[in-house]
Order: structure tokens, then C-alpha cells, then sequence
């Protein structure tokens, strides 16, 4: 019995603090030159930022390879990054083979984390997204703040993770290994709410459910 109260209580407290502290806004930065177009996708419970493939600033096939894809296809210009748990990414490819294990390892940070990585010819039309308009040195930031979630070999070279099943993977997308572990703390959500806040783009306190973050831009 005593179990099940301090359990229902924990839950209950952690749902409050979800909702409290995904309501309270953190003031994104005013720039007049803000000019790189930017994106954040939800795809139901996921958040990936999409970016340019390439600009002056940065060539994201440096770190995500084309020739890492199974089409290589060089006419997409888009490419959508997000964080999460390395088990999940790499063993589930539908919630239905979702594992007890993978799920309470990934909720307790017991695990460790990849990026996935995702080239795209235009944005998707089929799920919310959000059009940010970054300036040179918000995008730098972002960038910088991408870079330090990936792991690099002694090359200084992104680490290709591969799954466990050839139906995790789509034709333009791979996984890379990165620092971290996800948790009911720190979830692929809050990695983007975290990356809003560092390239000085509205985002809220805490969250670890999309809608936190969807809240903010009145999606």
C-alpha cells in the first residue's frame, strides 16, 4: 500500500512540475537580422530541430554523412536531428516492440543516448511544426549546441551507430552516438527546449512532453 502511495504521489508531483514549469515562459532574444530559417518538428511524442543541410556557418555532412543513408540521395537540403535513447532508436522500430526493460532503463536514465539524424527534400506537412528566424550567432550557438551532444572518435569523427533491425532505419537516416542519458528528466523534449533556450529562441523552463514546448508557440 505504501508503495502505491509514495508511486501515485511521486507521479502526481512530477506531472504538476510538467505543467507548471512548461506554462512559464523564457523570453526568447529580439535580433532585427535574424535571417536562418530554423524548424522544430513534432511527430507525436518526438521533437527534432530541422535544419539547412549546408550554409556558410556549418556543413552538417560532416557529422551525418550522407553516404551514411541508405539512399545517399544529394538532392534533399534539409536534414532533422534529434537525441534520445540509444536502446530505443536501435531496438524498436514500432511501440509494439517496445520492451519493459527499454522502457524503464530509458525512463531512469540507465541507459546511454544517440542522435538521429534524417535528410528531407522540404518540411513535412503531416505533423506540427514551428519556422524560427535565427540571427548568425544564435545559429552558432545551436550549432555548438548540437555538436557538443555528439560523441567523436579518436579521428574527431561522429561515431555511426548500427540497429539491431534492418526496420529501424528509413532510406535518408542514420544514428550516431552521443553524451548523455535520456530519462523522465531529460527527455528528447527537453534536449530541444534546451537547444531553443541556448540559441535565444522562446522556449519554457522544463518540459518533458512536447506539448511543454508547443505551448510556447501557440501550436
Amino acid at each position: 500500500m505504501w508503495f502505491f502511495i509514495v508511486f501515485f504521489s511521486l507521479l502526481i508531483l512530477y506531472l504538476l512540475a510538467y505543467f507548471i514549469l512548461s506554462r512559464i515562459t523564457v523570453e526568447g532574444e529580439k535580433k532585427s537580422d535574424a535571417k536562418i530559417v530554423v524548424y522544430f518538428m513534432n511527430s507525436g511524442v518526438h521533437t527534432d530541430f530541422v535544419v539547412p543541410v549546408k550554409n556558410k556557418l556549418v556543413d552538417w555532412r560532416e557529422y551525418f554523412p550522407r553516404e551514411n543513408t541508405k539512399e545517399n540521395d544529394t538532392s534533399l537540403n534539409l536534414i532533422a536531428i534529434g537525441w534520445g535513447d540509444k536502446d530505443f532508436y536501435l531496438n524498436t522500430p514500432e511501440w509494439a516492440d517496445l520492451t519493459f526493460k527499454t522502457a524503464f532503463c530509458a525512463g531512469f536514465g540507465l541507459g546511454t543516448s544517440a542522435i538521429h539524424a534524417t535528410y528531407h527534400a522540404s518540411i513535412l506537412t503531416d505533423r506540427p511544426t514551428v519556422k524560427l528566424l535565427l540571427t548568425e550567432n544564435q545559429y552558432k550557438r545551436l550549432i555548438n549546441y548540437i555538436r557538443k551532444s555528439l560523441k567523436f572518435n579518436k579521428d574527431k569523427q561522429t561515431i555511426r551507430l548500427s540497429p539491431n533491425s534492418d526496420k529501424v532505419l528509413k532510406d535518408n537516416d542514420a544514428y550516431y552516438d552521443a553524451n548523455e542519458s535520456y530519462s523522465i528528466i531529460l527527455s528528447c523534449n527537453t534536449w530541444i527546449n534546451n537547444g531553443l533556450k541556448a540559441s535565444g529562441q522562446k522556449a519554457c523552463i522544463w518540459t518533458s512532453l512536447p506539448q511543454g514546448i508547443l505551448y510556447q508557440y501557440g501550436k
